[in-house]
């Protein structure tokens, strides 16, 4: 395979990582605040040039950025390449830097991306340092396309067509819509900016006719049709799809499916009916959901609800009762529903208003975060927004900004929720406890009206660091490598688990992981690794036998010693 990115030349030296002592005390008295990062100017540059892989020719118009997540957030910059694919950008503090590219028509890829898919590297600037030649060969995007029929063989306009892959996502392993697409009036559909990988492709409408048969009237629709014509994803024919390939012809026959009713009960927590509960469609992808309305029903004075005409497939069901109702506080029912075909009885939905979670940010360190830069999270962790209902019944539900003298209040909170405490840099979480149990790394049992108080968060400033340089046989930096650190016990591998964390080495060589708990952990560097692998335990657990044991410290800077092992 070509490669996607070209090295960088390095114009001028670069210069260690400043090391800083880091104290722990409780502070006594107020403390100067952080400098805003944005009040400095930088003096180092890169340049580059963008072409397209397949043809070398220089790509105008391509997005250029650059972020450093040490310098804090709104600190990106971005320009776009000129006529001959050229880019420069200047005034850059000393860091080390996230450099990405996007384009109309082709893969976006970041800096060190050897293909789609992969982690990129960090790339390292010092003081009035430029940087030379951080040029990238963009792929084209990979596209499947087809036409989508009906059992006739008619043109279905107006269905929504998906491509997905297996993957790890939201606490387990899926297939995971990745693109969409809408067919036209002759059934066409494409489906884009597909990287390689090997996907399954299905459709769904929530199209619905009556057929007469002796005197009864029968609700048909269609129900989710995945390629080459079965009826569930175990059936469906993988598409592998190659770099930049065109993969056309997969044609989608659509299945005929008896619509259904679901009926039951839609009560708030304290027993008082919703007024109407509805019915949506929700497809949550890796990098976007997608949220519609598609049946609803009201709800009766005893909460009764009955919804006709339910064509197959999974929906959400829900009630809720929005900010300035009459009739009572918010709250919000939800629950997921497979329909078959079959009727759906004695459904009940369960009103909750969340849990609220209140404490304190307690400071362990010679100064003070920027408190604007601190946040409390207590909630399920999604990769994507939370559903409209929540959204619209609740502001800022389960989060919490901290005040100047370390208070927060986190209200609605929802069941299998965890903490999540986002600090600026320079900082890392120590402990969450409440009345002495710990809370850190635990999902929350929560019931609606809960309330969880006098938590104690405790932050401190000596941020505990795993680093190394890899090397090969002539002492030479390798750069292209993804090294994983995580707990050595399991039941601290899941999903944003501030115990497992990933780095790619900067053009030095160079790695290095900061704010992992103190505690015993395994290390491995490997030829690739797919962006997210980490979060499965079963890819963690494929992992223990060839990885080497550190035990990291409170505050303890770690280095170690690896060598690269073959992709797993």
């Amino acid at each position: 395979m070509r490669t996607l990115l070209v090295g960088a030349a390095i114009v001028g030296s670069l210069l260690p990582p400043q090391s800083q002592p880091l104290g722990v005390q409780r502070p006594s008295g107020p403390l100067a605040r952080d400098t805003t990062v944005a009040e400095k100017k930088g003096t180092a540059v890169i340049r580059g040039k963008i072409v397209a892989a397949d043809t070398g020719r220089a790509l105008r118009r391509a997005r250029v950025t650059v972020s450093s997540p040490e310098l804090g957030p709104n600190t990106s910059k971005s320009t776009s390449t000129d006529l001959s694919g050229r880019f420069e950008i200047k005034d850059l503090l000393p860091a080390r830097y996230r450099v990405s590219v996007t384009r109309s028509g082709y893969l976006g890829l970041e800096y060190g991306q050897r293909r789609p898919g992969e982690q990129g590297r960090p790339l390292q600037i010092a003081e009035a340092q430029t940087v030379e030649r951080i040029d990238f060969a963009l792929p084209r995007m990979s596209v499947i396309t087809g036409r989508v029929s009906d059992e006739a063989g008619e043109p279905m306009e107006g269905v929504t067509v998906v491509a997905s892959r297996s993957m790890f996502f939201e606490g387990q392993r899926r297939l995971v819509p990745v693109t969409t697409a809408i067919t036209d009036d002759e059934g066409e559909y494409r489906l884009q900016k597909l990287q390689p990988a090997t996907y399954v492709v299905h459709a769904l409408t929530r199209e619905t006719w009556t057929v007469m048969d002796a005197g009864k009237e029968t609700v048909f629709g269609y129900t989710p049709t995945y390629f080459p014509g079965m009826t569930g994803p175990a059936e469906a024919r993988r598409i592998p799809v190659g770099l930049g390939q065109q993969i056309p012809g997969i044609d989608l026959s659509l299945i005929p499916g008896r619509a259904a009713r679901i009926s039951g009960t839609a009560f708030d927590s304290r027993h008082r009916p919703f007024t109407r509960v509805s019915l949506g469609d929700e497809i949550r992808g890796v990098s976007f959901a997608s949220f519609r309305s598609s049946l609803g029903g009201s709800v009766g004075a005893d909460g009764t609800f009955t919804i006709p005409n339910v064509t197959p497939g999974e929906y959400r069901l829900n009630a809720t009762r929005l900010p300035g109702d009459p009739s009572g506080e918010p709250e919000v029912a939800e629950m997921m529903v497979v329909v078959d075909g079959t009727d759906l009885e004695n459904v009940s939905l369960s009103g909750s208003v969340g849990a609220s979670v209140t404490g304190r940010v307690i400071v362990e360190g010679s100064g003070v975060p920027k408190w604007s830069s601190v946040r409390v999270d207590v909630r399920q962790p999604l990769r994507n927004q939370a559903s409209p209902s929540v959204l619209g019944a609740f502001r800022n539900a389960g989060t919490s900004p901290v005040k100047e003298d370390g208070a927060f209040s986190v209200e609605h909170v929802f069941e299998h929720a965890r903490f999540q405490v986002t600090l600026p840099e320079g900082w890392m979480l120590k402990s969450i406890t409440q009345g002495g149990k710990d809370l850190s790394d635990v999902e929350i049992p929560l019931r609606s009206g809960d309330e969880v108080r006098d938590v104690e968060v405790t932050i401190t400033d000596r941020v505990t660091t795993v680093s190394g340089r890899l090397v090969d046989d002539k002492n030479e930096p390798v750069y292209d490598a993804t090294v994983v650190v995580f707990a050595a016990e399991p039941e601290r591998w899941f999903e944003s688990s501030r115990s497992v964390k990933s780095a790619r080495p900067d053009q030095q060589g160079q790695w290095r992981i900061k704010a992992l708990p103190p505690g015993e952990y395994l290390a491995i560097a490997l030829e690739y690794v797919e962006d997210g692998s980490w979060n499965d335990p079963e890819y963690l657990d494929s992992l223990r036998k060839d990885a080497t044991r550190v035990t990291l410290g409170e505050g303890a800077s770690e280095t170690v010693a690896l060598k690269i092992g073959r992709a797993k």
